[in-house]
């Protein structure tokens, strides 16, 4: 009992925790010289991360971008948009062909988690980004949109902003699924046995470049 209570309390080491809060307005902004970027380049995704209690377990792959307008003023980004294909989620974590990869893709397009009939894609639409020192030079703060559910999330990145595009490269960051309404065998559900719970926190790594 006490090694379940251990396991079951213990991080998933899916990413630092992002800061989340109600969703803020959306504010934008535009003028003569404001400059859009539409163009996704190719490797542009979102890779994701989750795991069963413990960090066991662990499943992993990629998002794929679908639409994305960057609006870009005096060498910032002043406004951005992102609209993610959550059926091109991929599942990374089995060797190639092995049966898993399409069963766990399955269970998670369906109602369990993504719902993807009803909600086929996820947003993120920008609302500040602040200065900053260190490993990254950005702190992010924009409205994430899961399942029609919409928080304010905050996470460090190197944005990199030229004349012809502009890249965005995010740190590990995780958020709690729950926030977004995704229960499916949370932990502490009951009657689920431990080994079948997973852990609230999901990880996300952004590496998104979009040109003119």
């Amino acid at each position: 009992m006490l090694m379940i209570g251990i396991i079951a309390s213990s991080c998933s080491n899916n990413g630092k925790e992002a800061e989340t809060k109600n969703p803020e307005d959306v504010k934008v902004t535009t003028s003569e010289t404001t400059t859009t970027f539409k163009n996704i380049k190719e490797g542009s995704f979102v890779n994701w991360r989750a795991s069963h209690l413990g960090g066991v377990q662990k499943r992993f792959g990629k998002v794929s971008l679908k639409e994305a307008t960057f609006l870009v003023d005096k060498g910032g980004i002043k406004n951005a948009t992102v609209l993610m294909d959550m059926s091109s989620l991929t599942v990374e974590n089995f060797p190639e062909g092995n049966p898993q990869i399409e069963k766990l893709k399955g269970h998670l397009l369906s109602n369990d988690f993504f719902s993807i009939e009803k909600f086929p894609t996820s947003k993120f639409e920008l609302t500040n980004v602040e200065a900053a020192t260190g490993t990254y030079n950005s702190k992010v703060t924009g409205n994430l949109t899961i399942l029609g559910v919409t928080k304010s999330i905050t996470f460090n990145a190197n944005i990199n902003v030229s004349d012809n595009e502009v890249s965005v490269k995010s740190e590990d960051f995780s958020v709690n699924r729950t926030d977004w309404g995704l229960s499916y065998n949370t932990e502490g559900t009951a009657g689920v046995p431990v080994d079948y719970l997973i852990a609230n926190n999901i990880g996300f790594t952004i590496n998104a470049t979009v040109a003119k």
